[in-house]
């Protein structure tokens, strides 16, 4: 996927708890490493020698086709892992934008109006533990709400 590079994999349990948690090798030369919204920097990838084959393999052991895959715009994150899941919860699609699709509303946003819970604020970048607690939470408290309705 020249031009986007998958750089950091992070993966939380349903008690989020960290499961999963590296940095990737990128196949390609980074010409910008984005460090305001990914974090990460030059020095953090450069002793870095786990490749995205790695990261599948471990995936591979991690997950069977039981288990639920759970993010927000998940379908990006299938793509630069360059790996197929048929079972998966995306948060932008449980809580859709108010015009509909192809709108989607930040994750900082629906833990802000759901939850009443501040994340992404800090400076050096997104934080993708932060990130992925933030979707299981939202789903853990969806389906207590749809529990509660039912």
């Amino acid at each position: 996927m020249e031009g986007v590079e998958l750089v950091r994999v992070s993966i939380v349990n349903h008690k989020l708890q960290s499961v999963y948690e590296t940095l990737v090798k990128p196949h390609h030369k980074i010409l910008d490493y984005n460090t305001r919204w990914s974090g990460i920097t030059e020095n953090q990838l450069k002793p870095c020698n786990i490749t995205i084959e790695d990261v599948q393999k471990r995936l591979l052991k991690l997950f069977n086709d039981k288990t639920i895959l759970i993010g927000h715009s998940l379908e990006s994150d299938l793509k630069a892992l360059k790996i197929v899941h048929n079972t998966v919860i995306d948060t932008s699609l449980v809580f859709p934008h108010p015009k509909g699709r192809p709108y989607k509303r930040a994750l900082k946003t629906l833990m802000s109006e759901f939850l009443t819970k501040i994340i992404q604020e800090n400076t050096d970048g997104h934080d993708s533990i932060e990130d992925a607690s933030a979707c299981m939470e939202l789903m853990l408290w969806r389906v207590k709400q749809d529990l509660k309705s039912s």
